[in-house]
């Protein structure tokens, strides 16, 4: 714990001041005395002023606005189907007919966007499983050829298993083995083309 004062006089502002950024950025003052956490954001929050030629107060403004616009969903950075098909057509999809191109079109990008979800799953899984083989099992790109494609099989077998199993197609048991070959076939071609390990 640290005094208010003294922490002042480390950062070269009055003791109101830091009980200002302190209120500004809803940190912890207990009586007169900061803890060791706080004392250290707030000299890390000074540094960083420091070098962008601000105030305190002021970086501690900053610092709260960019907390705020992230914790708030920014709805103009997101893809909407129906302005985007509008915007690339000139048509309303929602006004178009059903079987008109655009009707069509705009019926599809529900599947475009539920492709573009389970390809950011799948990317997030695979770098997830990738680390953990290399945690657990030691592989990195030191390995032989063999080992190499051991653990690539067992990264691809688990997320066969624990995530592709999982996904719920929207589709009869006929389509899902269909799939399913097509997911082999990709992987497989995968395989062929992807880059070997570093010796």
């Amino acid at each position: 714990m640290k005094h208010i004062n003294q922490l002042a006089i480390q950062l070269q502002i009055s003791p109101e001041v830091v009980r200002n950024i302190c209120q500004i950025l809803d940190l912890e003052i207990s009586g007169d005395t900061v803890s060791e956490q706080i004392e250290l954001q707030l000299v890390n929050l000074k540094a960083a002023a420091t070098k962008e030629n601000m105030t305190l107060e002021e970086a501690a403004q900053h610092l709260l606005e960019m907390r705020e616009t992230r914790s708030t969903p920014d709805e103009q950075h997101r893809f909407n189907k129906r302005d985007y098909i509008k915007q690339r057509f000139g048509v309303d999809p929602e006004t178009a007919a059903p079987d008109s191109f655009v009707g069509m079109l705009y019926q599809d990008t529900h599947r475009g966007t539920q492709l573009g979800e389970l390809r950011h799953k799948v990317v997030l899984e695979t770098s997830t499983l990738a680390l953990e083989e290399f945690v657990f099992n030691g592989t990195g790109h030191n390995l032989n050829l063999d080992e190499y494609t051991q653990a690539q099989e067992r990264i691809n077998s688990r997320i066969d298993n624990d995530f592709f199993a999982k996904v719920n197609w929207g589709e009869n048991n006929s389509q899902v083995a269909i799939r399913g070959s097509q997911l082999k076939q990709l992987k497989s071609s995968q395989t062929k083309t992807g880059q070997s390990p570093k010796k």
